[in-house]
């Protein structure tokens, strides 16, 4: 049962993979991302499903699309095995017991999927156009706040004050940026940095700060002495995005096994 049960889990993870790239897609172009049918971007031509089974549709057509036989980016693969492999991984480090599941461990990895949606898609956009989604990072501030007002509600064991400040910084930065009528990069980090103070404790907050800005740092050296432009690195807003996932998913095995 619980092997099944780790099966139906990676299983959702991929199809959730499968939503995200189709997001990264279609939110900068203003596109709909709940009602609109999957197409080919090269062709045009509607996706059935045989063609959106994750992993599986990739593999059996080659990597190309069934109807023009473009090749398909192996970046949609990859994440798809990426979040199947998360949600697997945050689902065992949790110690969620299959038919004993608790309330608090239950609502604890909805928010963490919430959380993994949100930062999935800010990675996908940043790594692409090099600017944090606001629309999609509001979604996850909504989400976390409804958790924290959850855990103040029956926990009793935050300080509501603490995220008092962060939402209010928050607030702050969002009407800047509406203000000014234009992104501007460093305070779409600034913001991203403040969602990620929502979702960890201070301690936690502080490694990932060491982490993000020690990886950047070798990123920018690598930049420097590799000349080459056909090497594409990652972004700061990217590198924060993986590191506080990876940092949630640690945390969470200490916590809870």
């Amino acid at each position: 049962m619980d092997f099944f049960l780790y099966i139906m889990v990676f299983m959702m993870g991929t199809v959730f993979g499968s939503f995200f790239t189709l997001a990264v897609y279609r939110i900068p172009l203003k596109r709909d991302i709940t009602h609109e049918r999957s197409f080919c971007p090269k062709c045009n031509h509607r996706l059935e499903f045989l063609d959106l089974i994750p992993i599986i549709s990739y593999i059996t057509l080659g990597g190309k699309c069934r109807y023009c036989k473009e090749k398909i980016r192996i970046r949609y693969l990859l994440l798809e095995m990426i979040s199947g492999i998360v949600f697997l991984i945050s689902y065992l480090t949790i110690n969620m017991k299959f038919p004993n599941y608790e309330i608090n461990k239950i609502i604890y990895y909805v928010s963490f999927v919430l959380m993994y949606v949100t930062i999935a898609i800010v990675i996908g956009i940043d790594n692409e156009y090099k600017k944090i989604n606001l629309k999609v990072l509001l979604f996850g501030v909504i989400c976390q706040m409804m958790y924290i007002v959850y855990l103040y509600i029956f926990e009793k064991n935050i300080n509501i004050y603490r995220y008092g400040i962060y939402i209010l910084l928050i607030l702050i930065l969002f009407i800047f940026n509406i203000l000014v009528k234009r992104q501007i990069y460093f305070f779409e980090i600034i913001l991203f940095i403040i969602y990620c103070a929502l979702c960890l404790e201070i301690k936690y907050m502080i490694i990932l700060l060491i982490a993000s800005i020690t990886i950047q740092s070798i990123v920018e050296f690598i930049k420097r002495i590799n000349k080459s432009k056909n090497i594409k690195l990652f972004n700061y807003g990217t590198i924060l995005g993986i590191c506080m996932i990876a940092i949630t998913i640690i945390k969470n095995y200490y916590i809870y096994s």
